[in-house]
């Protein structure tokens, strides 16, 4: 039985137009009233999911958030912050110049900001997503205060695939790199990723996967695709991550995360 729906926000749970559809609310609130935790799981942090979960009051119950590729896990009832895994100042130092090394951009967090090392379009996107100040450093080694979960290099989308792969090669053994967008080359700590992280989670709250149906869209989103007994891509998904997946459902422009809900997790004939 399905006790977990863990999803993915951008371009699964949301639809092109960055909202949430009045279907995928619906199925929510169903899924609240039989007890079934809805989850979210995203690069984003955790700053910038909040106000989505108060949208949908996802912390008006015993419930969690996994923000930054699983890199943190928190309960939202309590604040208590169940792992926390962040890069030290100096590796995002370092992060910088392999960034720089690669002629790609480069953008991180310090103190609820997005710190980015120019004036870009990726990092004022990705500015917009999380709703924080995007504040623009020349000397961004200079302004590296504390550590962050993650790092975002900033590639066009013709570029990123083979930084990417690069990347993957030269930093593969101590850190975790994957695309999560066309132009996000994300980077967290080795041992970080939302699958790794939701296993914690099922073990503290002494579930399997089994009991567990992750969507997604991304290919950051692999490794909660596979760990969930029902790994659900929604239709616009990488196709890497259909391959994966136990479902396709719809778009999400379709409402395909309330499709794939309503037909295996609440049992609806859709």
């Amino acid at each position: 039985m399905i006790k977990l729906v863990v999803t993915d926000i951008d371009d699964t749970l949301l639809n092109s137009d960055r909202e949430i559809s009045k279907k995928n609310r619906e199925v929510i609130e169903e899924c609240k009233k039989q007890d079934i935790k809805v989850i979210l799981a995203s690069g984003r942090p955790d700053f910038g999911m909040m106000s989505i979960v108060e949208d949908l009051q996802l912390d008006s119950y015993d419930n969690y958030l996994l923000s930054f590729n699983g890199a943190r896990i928190a309960n939202l009832k309590t604040n208590e912050v169940i792992y926390e895994k962040f890069l030290s100042p100096e590796r995002i130092k370092f992060l910088i110049d392999v960034a720089l090394e690669n002629d790609c951009d480069i953008l991180t967090y310090q103190g609820g900001k997005v710190l980015t090392n120019r004036d870009n379009e990726y990092a004022r996107i990705e500015s917009g997503l999380v709703s924080a100040e995007l504040v623009i450093s020349e000397n961004m080694k200079d302004d590296i205060k504390e550590g962050a979960a993650k790092v975002i290099i900033l590639k066009h989308p013709d570029e990123a695939v083979a930084v990417k792969d690069k990347l993957v090669l030269e930093l593969g053994n101590e850190y975790e790199v994957a695309m999560s967008k066309p132009f996000f080359i994300e980077i967290n700590d080795k041992g970080i990723s939302k699958g790794v992280s939701l296993d914690s989670l099922c073990k503290k709250l002494g579930l399997t996967n089994e009991n567990v149906m992750a969507l997604g869209d991304g290919l950051n989103d692999l490794s909660m695709i596979e760990f969930a007994g029902m790994g659900v891509a929604v239709d616009n998904a990488n196709p890497t991550l259909k391959e994966a997946a136990n479902f396709i459902s719809k778009s999400n422009d379709e409402d395909g995360f309330a499709y794939a809900i309503e037909k295996f997790v609440l049992g609806k004939d859709v």
